[in-house]
């Protein structure tokens, strides 16, 4: 009864203080609207993590004093207390204001600032061949394991926060497991057991009303508080950083490898986001949400409660089974990605500008062909504007992997072959070569090169002439024999997405066609 009742207060607490939250952010319209990379389809409620921290808080404030009977002081827990505070203070500007990811990394380094500030040290850890690396000696050895290991423990819950349930689900579960393992006679910390089942029973009541299809989501605050809790809990407990790493294995793994995965691709792995993390791949696999999540818990439940029968050298051996699956799964969904790449039919398609080619290949075409982009746009007015527009369109490209050809900048020729056009209206004869010239060259490239088909983004835009463009491209379709791709890009409001989505990614937006004369017009 002595921990039962404590969990039953946080699982209680955490049900009530959820449902109120969830009025409050869609009072206050502070939800996750459906978009890029989200697979709701209809405004969720964000600041759930608040809920958590303060059924978690609450009650282990309620019990403070068995929470501190053993090594523990005030210090300690206000210090961790303050920290998660500023966590969820970060967590509900964000959902409110979105803030860009320079501003959202303060907020984390605050935490752990404050737990070092409050005493929080890894005073030595376990060596596998026998005996402790004690750390008291290096005076800024400790500080920097603590600010690497939390921020790397929230930010993986961060990222691992991608379907319903799943970060809730795992915090619950690791806290149970931390619970189990504080308990047993050769690591019995009642007090580290006690505060364990509280996070248990604050994320459990939570899980309710998160698991599929959700009600509510954690939000960014809560994302990171569930971390950073288990982060800790792994310190205060003694340095119990294996126990953490069995329960959090695959997800760490699964963010240690997308971070690889995207220094190899040439990108910035904090700035650009993607679609192949370990859950979304799954969900591709037809899992469905429900399955995906439980195949997570099945992994920490298995792996964490293998934790309490091993050993020091067992435990690293548990880690590297860990290791091994996670290589199993890289290299299984690496050749399925290969295998279904492959089927697909190939697709040269002209890109005018990165706001009219990113909707269109994101959304319509990345799934269903092997894309590849052709920059030919010897109408621009300058090198200048020429140079910008293709900056954006490399940055798109490496965003979203696609190749990209480019032609260099020829406006020479252009001016020739609309000469004596200058004074002809926009869409007239003038447009009409433009269009010709720039279709041409990418039907010849495209049955160079052998593709399926060939495309052109000059479809996206309202503002060119549509008939004009099709009739073109299905004519230089039978005369070098590729086919054109007959897709309306801008059916289902087309454009308007494509200038929504290129002002979500901060794209340069022009507001003339590119050539001299377009301005003038």
């Amino acid at each position: 009864m002595s921990y039962i009742i404590p969990f039953l207060a946080s699982f209680i607490l955490s049900i009530i203080l959820t449902l109120g939250i969830k009025k409050i952010a869609a009072y206050f319209n502070i939800v996750d609207k459906p978009g890029d990379r989200k697979i709701h389809s209809r405004p969720i409620p964000l600041l759930g993590g608040v809920a958590v921290f303060l059924s978690f808080f609450v009650v282990l404030f309620l019990y403070s004093e068995r929470f501190l009977a053993g090594n523990l002081e005030w210090r300690h827990l206000l210090g961790f207390f303050f920290g998660a505070l500023v966590i969820i203070i970060g967590g509900i500007l964000d959902d409110k204001y979105n803030l860009s990811p320079s501003k959202q990394i303060i907020f984390p380094l605050l935490a752990i600032a404050s737990v070092v500030i409050g005493g929080v040290e890894i005073e030595k850890i376990t060596n596998p061949l026998g005996g402790f690396f004690y750390l008291q000696d290096l005076v800024l050895v400790g500080p920097v394991l603590i600010a690497a290991w939390l921020l790397g423990m929230m930010y993986t819950t961060k990222l691992l926060d991608g379907v319903d349930g799943l970060v809730s689900g795992v915090g619950a579960i690791g806290g149970l497991v931390i619970f189990l393992f504080t308990l047993t006679t050769k690591y019995y910390q009642p007090d580290i057991a006690l505060g364990a089942l509280i996070l248990a029973g604050s994320a459990f009541g939570f899980l309710i009303f998160n698991f599929h299809p959700a009600k509510i989501f954690l939000g960014e605050g809560g994302s990171l508080f569930v971390g950073f809790v288990l982060g800790v809990f792994a310190i205060i407990s003694g340095g119990k950083i294996a126990i953490a790493l069995l329960i959090m294995g695959i997800p760490i793994l699964d963010v240690v490898w997308t971070i690889t995965r995207r220094v190899l691709q040439g990108k910035n792995p904090f700035k650009f986001s993607d679609n192949k993390h370990l859950h979304h791949r799954l969900l591709s696999l037809g899992f469905g949400q429900r399955k995906t999540v439980l195949v997570f818990y099945s992994l920490s439940l298995a792996f964490g409660l293998s934790g309490l029968f091993l050993q020091s050298r067992g435990k690293v051996l548990a880690l590297l089974v860990l290791l091994f699956l996670m290589l199993i799964i890289v290299i299984s969904f690496r050749v399925l990605d290969r295998k279904r790449e492959l089927k697909k039919p190939s697709l040269l398609l002209h890109v005018c500008c990165a706001p009219c080619g990113t909707y269109v290949s994101r959304d319509l075409l990345l799934p269903k062909y092997r894309l590849t982009w052709f920059f030919y746009n010897p109408n621009l007015l300058s090198q200048a504007e020429y140079d910008k527009r293709l900056e954006y369109v490399k940055l798109m490209s490496e965003k979203f992997s696609i190749p990209l050809i480019v032609v260099p900048y020829g406006h020479k020729s252009w001016c020739k072959k609309v000469k004596g056009r200058e004074a002809d209206p926009e869409r007239g004869a003038r447009c009409q070569i433009c269009y010709l010239d720039r279709l041409r060259e990418t039907a010849k490239l495209a049955k160079e090169n052998n593709f399926d088909f060939f495309g052109t983004t000059l479809l996206t835009s309202p503002y060119k002439d549509k008939a004009v463009i099709t009739k073109m491209s299905s004519d230089l379709a039978s005369s070098f024999g590729v086919k054109f791709l007959e897709e309306d890009f801008q059916a289902n409001d087309g454009y308007r997405k494509s200038q929504e989505l290129a002002k979500e990614l901060e794209i340069y937006r022009q507001k003339f066609c590119g050539c001299e004369y377009s301005v003038r017009s």
